[in-house]
């Protein structure tokens, strides 16, 4: 579906703030959830299918398109109007005019920077967002119930804000060279930051047991989960604190976690999992690319 299906799935404007949209989208899953619809469940399945790929599809839209995610957050992901407003919208200004810097910046860059500054550039901006990412670990936002406290859910936007910024001045860096290795530096690591943040939003527990389909479906992918967490967690936060890379600790735990993702796409491919397992097969993909880029020597 394209992404005005996706928002009239979701019943909110385009407009919408990210927690309007996550609001409206909890209402729905609850009134479509199976065990709402227990004379009619395969229904309800398919609905929760349906709600699922477009509160994805938008939030994956989102963080790729600045314009719509600007529009509707004002960069700081805020919600609806609080007394608090004239200050999001000073740090909105704040924004357009680091955006017009940036791109004031991106002229002289390319008349005057070489290769070897762009690469420069690039490594300042892959230690911001590798940065961010170790935050997810440190405070552990893995576990969504750490989300939804103040302190919680403020890291995780700051989180997710810097992994945007970096993702979106990457992409403006590849319209400045023309040298190969460059771009391929540039792509695989704008995109194994762009599905980290796909695999973040992805949901990890269960809110019913009742449905023994789904509880099958959310326990292979949970088993899955648990492997992929090992191997990026020793990625991005371990390896950084103990000073060196545990190469034997972390494809054996992605090829695993892949593995299991596949047989739960085949074993369940009508559970409402399904959009969630692809998900986090799109990320051990780029994830690998990463690596063997990046750490091949």
């Amino acid at each position: 579906m394209n992404i005005d299906q996706c928002y009239k799935l979701l019943r909110v404007e385009n407009t919408a703030s990210n927690e309007a949209i996550s609001k409206s989208f909890k209402m729905l899953a609850l009134k479509y959830h199976p065990d709402k619809n227990p004379h009619n469940k395969e229904w309800a399945n398919e609905q929760m299918t349906l709600l699922n790929t477009a509160y994805s599809d938008i939030m994956s839209y989102r963080f790729r398109n600045e314009t719509a995610a600007d529009a509707a957050n004002g960069n700081d992901f805020a919600s609806e109007k609080t007394p608090q407003q004239q200050e999001r919208e000073m740090r909105q200004r704040q924004q357009a005019e680091r955006t017009r810097r940036d791109r004031q910046e991106a002229i002289r860059l390319r008349e005057e920077e070489t290769n070897d500054e762009l690469a420069a550039r690039f490594v300042r901006i892959r230690d911001d967002a590798k940065d961010a990412i170790y935050k997810y670990f440190q405070y552990g936002l893995y576990n969504f119930h750490r989300r939804e406290d103040v302190k919680g859910e403020g890291l995780y936007k700051e989180i997710v804000l810097a992994l945007r910024k970096s993702y979106h001045r990457i992409n403006r860096l590849t319209e400045l060279s023309k040298d190969r290795e460059l771009l391929e530096h540039f792509g695989v690591f704008s995109k194994m930051i762009f599905n980290f943040y796909r695999s973040s939003e992805c949901l990890n527990i269960i809110d019913s047991y009742r449905d023994e389909y789904e509880v099958k479906a959310w326990r292979m992918y949970r088993q899955g989960d648990e492997l992929l967490h090992q191997a990026h967690r020793e990625l991005f936060f371990d390896r950084h604190n103990r000073g060196y890379f545990n190469n034997g600790k972390v494809f054996p735990s992605l090829n695993d976690s892949e593995a299991v993702f596949r047989r739960t796409l085949n074993s369940y491919p009508d559970s409402s999992w399904a959009v969630e397992t692809a998900i986090k097969l799109d990320y051990i993909i780029s994830l690998k690319a990463y690596i063997n880029l990046f750490f091949s020597s």
